[in-house]
């Protein structure tokens, strides 16, 4: 007998099979034990989740003649009609190269004509998302007034194409992503009966890659179970599949905090010869980089990483020469290496290069240090701020085979969540303000930015140490009374709280403290400009306006905006003047 592949001798018959959709199963079993099943559905979902599976069970178990209307017996007539592969009763048809007028005229043709053994007559249609919207006018009237012997059911994975006409005449049933744990669970039932002897580290290697497809993990399954046998392990799974060993990824780590360029590329280059593509390769560290902070912060536990406790610890305590911001901006050159890849006549090199970055990347935190030089008191003078710079300079353009030690800076993970990073010498900081101030709601804290709102940033001597910086209420007169100030005197610790975010933005100590004052005639101006709207303010800029209002009793209804997409040809300045 031919081989039949896992994907096709696994396939479920039957609603109890059914893996990671049993919400679906549940609602078809109901109506049909309470003679309240529709005559048109709709299953959608993305590729390998069972949506034509479920399609053949529902026919098989409307048409089975066995005693349980919801299990099919696969013994009566019906059900070996079924299992044959070319059913009288049960017409399948492939949307995209049947997708005409003339192909959808036969089905409806067929319709019309009772089944021959079963109880329905049974049409799915897949991909159906791929008829013409001809053909679906040309279904309409049927779909909505079929036989009763009829029953249409409809698979895609782009339910976003079907016509509206159409999802108005079904019964829509989403089909869900399988899970690691659901596609895990089967495989290893798969195992128990084929008598295949798999550790549970290769079948997650099966389940991840599937990407919530049972049909993808199958297939992957039933490659690997060609070249293993009977005996499958981790090792040979990854060598089949051509997924990269997780020794790689933290050899590559560890080569990163150490700045060692030679074995990032040794690392490379033994992917290489191992046959490992570039994807998988940049998708497997992506989700070692993922793994390590997870494990840092103790997000989530080893179960629900699918790793064992072994690798749990080794990933919580690999590279700590690199914080977590460090691992964040490798992450995103990583994002950005990814998405730049497929364009690249020299992927090899990008790849290379890349990772090369990621291990001078305490380069880039060099910079802090000019910085830190600025806002120093001590390197106030010309010569010492000199000297500092042209030493960081020189450590940029010289290669050393000791780099520069990392400046060690806050944590991302610990610091207030309105700060997102950037930094600011003495002179900038009042300048920018504003954009500080609007990310303060980010961290939910809605009074602690209502504290904030119409506050202006002051700030003292640059060469004063600490830096004075002075946090400015603004209101019509001398003594404020507004709500936001009142809120700032009910909670002392807003003021404990704005001083950290400054003095991570400045990298500096500051002396903090509280000013009111009165709005200044320029700053009243501004205020009531801001509050104008358009037509009041072009009645103070064209006297003429005014004017016409006033002599006509002219109000406003509408406003239109006016559209100046060109500049007027010379026939319509002539035609202007003219009028």
């Amino acid at each position: 007998m031919a081989y039949v592949a896992m994907a096709r001798k696994w396939r479920p018959k039957s609603f109890s099979d059914m893996v990671g959709q049993e919400h679906i199963a549940k609602t078809l079993q109901n109506a049909i034990e309470g003679n309240r099943l529709h005559h048109a559905f709709l299953f959608t979902g993305t590729r390998g989740v069972g949506k034509t599976t479920s399609a053949r069970i529902l026919a098989r178990t409307l048409n089975c003649k066995g005693g349980d209307p919801l299990h099919p017996c696969g013994e009566c007539d019906s059900c070996k009609d079924i299992d044959g592969g070319n059913p009288m009763d049960v017409i399948e048809i492939d949307g995209a190269s049947n997708n005409g007028v003339e192909n959808i005229r036969d089905v409806i043709d067929s319709v019309q004509y009772p089944p021959v053994i079963g109880k329905y007559k049974v049409f799915i249609i897949d991909e159906v998302h791929m008829i013409s919207n001809a053909a679906f006018n040309a279904l309409l009237k049927t779909l909505e007034e079929p036989p009763e012997h009829a029953i249409f059911i409809f698979a895609t994975t782009e339910v976003n194409k079907v016509p509206q006409t159409i999802l108005s005449r079904v019964q829509r049933f989403d089909f869900k992503r399988l899970t690691m744990d659901q596609i895990h669970g089967r495989l290893r039932y798969i195992c128990e009966q084929e008598g295949i002897n798999a550790s549970d580290e290769a079948l997650d290697i099966f389940a991840e890659k599937a990407d919530g497809s049972m049909r993808d993990g199958l297939t992957y399954f039933d490659q690997a179970y060609a070249f293993t046998g009977s005996e499958m392990d981790a090792d040979s799974v990854r060598s089949i599949l051509g997924i990269p060993p997780v020794e790689l990824f933290f050899s590559l780590i560890n080569a990163i905090e150490s700045h060692n360029l030679k074995g990032v590329f040794k690392m490379v280059d033994d992917a290489c010869s191992r046959g490992i593509e570039f994807t998988p390769l940049l998708d497997g560290f992506g989700k070692f980089l993922r793994n390590v902070l997870y494990t840092r912060i103790e997000a989530f536990s080893a179960d629900d990483l699918s790793i064992t406790e072994e690798l749990y610890s080794k990933l919580k305590s690999t590279a700590q020469g690199l914080s977590n911001g460090d691992m964040l901006r490798i992450s995103k050159m990583l994002i950005d290496l990814q998405a730049q890849l497929r364009h690249s006549t020299n992927p090899r090199l990008m790849v290379e290069t890349t990772f090369a970055r990621m291990a001078w990347l305490d380069r880039l935190t060099d910079l802090k240090r000019a910085l830190a030089a600025i806002n120093d008191p001590k390197s106030a003078s010309d010569e010492a701020l000199k000297k500092k710079v042209t030493e960081i300079a020189a450590a940029l353009e010289q290669p050393q085979e000791n780099p520069p030690e990392q400046v060690q800076y806050e944590d991302p993970f610990e610091n207030y969540a309105g700060s997102n990073g950037s930094s600011y010498t003495r002179y900038e900081i009042a300048a920018a303000w504003d954009s500080i101030r609007a990310g303060f709601a980010d961290d939910g804290d809605l009074v602690f930015s209502a504290a904030m709102m119409d506050t202006k940033l002051e700030t003292g001597d640059v060469k004063e140490n600490p830096f004075p910086v002075y946090l400015t209420y603004r209101s019509e007169t001398d003594t404020n009374t507004s709500w936001n100030y009142q809120q700032l005197q009910e909670h002392p610790e807003f003021l404990t709280r704005l001083q950290k975010i400054l003095e991570d933005k400045l990298q500096t100590k500051i002396n903090l403290s509280v000013k009111t004052r009165a709005y200044t005639q320029e700053e009243r101006e501004i205020l009531a400009k801001e509050k104008m709207s358009p037509y009041q303010l072009d009645l103070r800029n064209e006297p003429n306006l005014g004017k016409l209002v006033e002599i006509f009793a002219a109000e406003l209804v509408y406003s239109v905006p006016l559209k100046r997409n060109s500049a007027p040809t010379n026939d319509e300045n002539e035609e202007l003047n003219d009028n």
